[in-house]
């Protein structure tokens, strides 16, 4: 969890992640820094996100988007 906080942070600078629940909704997250997110997250868990799983519910916490990267695994 602290490598995906690590990305976030240096993605989305001056936003506290930790017991966010609306990063898509609250606008914390855009579609590009979804895509850069999701670049970094391949990089770094070494894992490949399927365009249907890039969904909002994925992507809404930084718990979801690591329950979505230990899906993957």
């Amino acid at each position: 969890m602290e490598q995906l906080l690590e990305i976030l942070e240096d993605l989305v600078p001056g936003v506290e992640f930790r017991g966010r629940t609306d990063l898509i909704e609250g606008g914390v997250l855009k579609s590009l820094t979804i895509l850069n997110l999701i670049s970094d997250i391949s990089d770094e868990f070494d894992v490949t996100i399927p365009a249907g799983e890039v969904v909002p519910e994925n992507f809404e916490s930084p718990e979801a988007i690591m329950a979505l990267i230990e899906r993957l695994r």
